[in-house]
C-alpha cells in the first residue's frame, strides 16, 4: 500500500511576547530606571543636604542666629501645641520603638515578604543610630550670637517618629500607601513642631533628623511597580509638599531681609533673640510660619519620595 505522505509543517512564526515581557522590557522597564535614578539622587540630595545643613545651622553666625530666631518664634506660639505635647512626645520610647517595630515585621510578614520586614527594621535602627552617634559627635561652638547651648542636632525623637512613619509606608499594602503616606506625613510634622516649640530642639535638629531618615529609607525601600490606588491622592501629596517649600523659602527671605544677625543678637538673655523679637511682632510671626513650614514641607517630601517607590503613577 502507498505511504501516506505527512502533511507540510506550517511555517515558522516568531512567538508573541507575554505581555508580562513586554511590559518588563518596554514602558515599565523605562519608568523602573527614572524611578531608580530618582531615589538614587534622592538619597544624595538628602545626605548633601544634611552635611550642608549641619555646617550652616552649628559653625555660621547667620545659621546659629536664623535656627535661633525661629526656634523662639515658634515657641511663642507654643500654647498651640501644648494640649497635645505630651501625647505626641510620650509615645516616643525605646518600648514604643521595639513595638513598632514587631508590627513592621508583622505586617510584612502576613504579605509574605520576610524581606521587606527586614529592609523596613533597618531603615529605623540605621537611623537612629546615626542620630545618636552624630548628636554625641557633633559640637556647637559659641560664635558670639546665641547662648553657649550645647549642640542638640539631630533630633532623636523626629527620628524616630520619621523613621517609624517611613517603616511602615514601605510595609503598608497597596490600598494603605496613600493613607499611610499622609498619616506618617502629618505625625512626623507633628512631632518636629511640638519638640521646637517646647525648645528641646532648633529647627535644624528636626531637619536634619528628617533627611537621615529620609536617606535610610530611600536607600533600602524596594522600588515596586504596582498600579496605585487613587494615585491622585499622590499627586496632591506632591502638589502640598511644593507649596509648602515656596511658603518656606519666601518667607524665610523676608522675614530674614534688612536683618543683621549679629546686631540684634543679644547673648545672656533669654534665647538671645527674644527682646528683638518682642519689639517686632510681625517680623516674629513670620519666622514662626517660616520654621513650621520647613517642618511640614521637608517631612512631607522625604514621605513623598518613599511613597513614590511604591509603584506607578499612571498617567
Amino acid at each position: 500500500m502507498p505511504s501516506k505522505k505527512s502533511a507540510p509543517s506550517p511555517p515558522h512564526r516568531p512567538r508573541a511576547s507575554s505581555p508580562r515581557a513586554m511590559s518588563t522590557a518596554g514602558p515599565a522597564s523605562s519608568t523602573y530606571r527614572a524611578r531608580l535614578n530618582r531615589r538614587l539622587y534622592g538619597a544624595f540630595a538628602a545626605v548633601l543636604a544634611a552635611v550642608l545643613l549641619t555646617i550652616f545651622s552649628l559653625y555660621s553666625e547667620i545659621g546659629q542666629g536664623l535656627d535661633t530666631l525661629m526656634m523662639e518664634s515658634v515657641m511663642a506660639r507654643a500654647s498651640v501645641v501644648d494640649r497635645v505635647e505630651k501625647i505626641v512626645t510620650g509615645v516616643v520610647s525605646p518600648a514604643a520603638m521595639v513595638l513598632v517595630s514587631v508590627a513592621v515585621t508583622l505586617v510584612a510578614l502576613a504579605r509574605r515578604r520576610p524581606t521587606l520586614a527586614g529592609r523596613a527594621v533597618a531603615v529605623v535602627v540605621i537611623a537612629n543610630l546615626l542620630t545618636q552617634i552624630l548628636k554625641a559627635l557633633l559640637h556647637r561652638p559659641d560664635l558670639g550670637v546665641t547662648t553657649g547651648l550645647a549642640n542638640s542636632l539631630p533630633s532623636g525623637h523626629v527620628t524616630v517618629a520619621a523613621s517609624v512613619s517611613l517603616a511602615l509606608i514601605m510595609v503598608a499594602p497597596v490600598w494603605m500607601r496613600a493613607p499611610a503616606a499622609w498619616l506618617g506625613w502629618m505625625w512626623t510634622a507633628l512631632m518636629g513642631v511640638t519638640v521646637v516649640a517646647q525648645a528641646w530642639h532648633r529647627p535644624a535638629d528636626v531637619l536634619v533628623a528628617l533627611l537621615i531618615a529620609g536617606a535610610c529609607a530611600l536607600s533600602l525601600a524596594p522600588i515596586e511597580s504596582r498600579e496605585r490606588h487613587v494615585p491622585s491622592v499622590h499627586r496632591a501629596m506632591g502638589i502640598a509638599v511644593a507649596i509648602a517649600l515656596v511658603i518656606a523659602l519666601l518667607l524665610s527671605v523676608i522675614a530674614l531681609w534688612g536683618i543683621d544677625v549679629r546686631a540684634i543678637a543679644s547673648p545672656g538673655s533669654g534665647f538671645g533673640f527674644s527682646d528683638y523679637l518682642h519689639s517686632a511682632p510681625t517680623r516674629e510671626r513670620l519666622f514662626a510660619v517660616a520654621g513650621i513650614s520647613w517642618i511640614v514641607a521637608i517631612s512631607g517630601l522625604v514621605m513623598h519620595e518613599v511613597d513614590h517607590l511604591s509603584g506607578r503613577v499612571s498617567d
